[in-house]
């Protein structure tokens, strides 16, 4: 009796860590894409020389995350996300600023949506 109370005590402390680890590191990685979207939208709307490697870091940041994402979550707001990066990268070779920045709004509204529904409250837990 003490042996299965021990350890499902044991299984319940795994799962809570293991939810609180996995929830740090979605805040982690969507609160690191917002930062690079803003950046690149910034110097998208003032046509800065900061343009190119702005676009990079949000490629580069999306590459980097994306993994641990698609294990994480479900793969429908994620593939809107990933369109939505996927075309930065033309849009600044095109030149194209309204277009880009348009795209940036939209990857904004994606990671946002991702943080959203994946806060733990009441309604997701009971």
């Amino acid at each position: 009796m003490k042996l299965r109370l021990l350890l499902a005590i044991c299984l319940l402390v795994i799962s809570v860590g293991t939810a609180v680890f996995c929830l740090a590191h979605l805040n982690r990685c969507t609160d690191a894409l917002t930062e690079a979207i803003e950046t690149a939208m910034r110097c998208a709307a003032t046509e800065s020389t900061q343009w190119a490697p702005a676009t990079g870091e949000v490629e580069r940041l999306w590459e980097r995350h994306k993994e641990f994402l698609h294990i994480l979550l479900p793969h429908i707001n994620l593939n809107e996300l990933e369109w939505a990066l996927g075309a930065l990268g033309e849009y600044q070779k095109q030149g194209d600023v309204p277009l880009y920045i348009e795209q940036c709004v939209r990857g904004l509204q994606c990671v946002n949506t991702v943080r959203e529904m994946e806060r733990p409250n009441w309604g997701n837990i009971f």
